[in-house]
């Protein structure tokens, strides 16, 4: 008895595993694969508002790691920023200190932007 198996690009029922599909014309493969639903379109302009809280353009973007990088890095410079112009040290360098979260801030944003306008380009 022959094993049944499904052309993976239309589905159809073959019988013979080893020969290609007779609707189609491909090869066997055992496995069907209904075609992906297409992504939802985000809006470019809509991700950049959402990044003026550090992260959240990238998670409404589903880039949750790349947030999470954006969270941590712009609260987490803020934190030794504060930490370090208490001392005698940040009094000093507290302007170029004060330069790199908010640098970071505006990357952020304008990296959602970018990532959204690549999305709809489909890269």
């Amino acid at each position: 008895m022959a094993s049944e198996v499904l052309c993976g690009r239309c589905g159809a029922l073959l019988t013979n595993p080893n020969a290609p599909c007779p609707r189609c014309g491909s090869p066997a493969s055992g496995a069907y694969y209904r075609p992906a639903a297409p992504r939802q379109r985000k809006n470019p302009w809509a991700a950049a508002a959402l990044a003026v809280i550090p992260g959240c353009g990238h998670f409404y973007l589903g880039h949750s790691l790349k947030g999470v990088g954006f969270l941590v890095g712009v609260v987490g410079f803020q934190l030794f920023d504060f930490g370090l112009d208490a001392s005698v040290i940040g009094l000093s360098l507290g302007v170029p200190l004060e330069l790199g979260p908010g640098a970071l801030y505006v990357f952020s944003i304008v990296d959602a932007y970018r990532t959204a306008k690549s999305m709809e380009r489909g890269f």
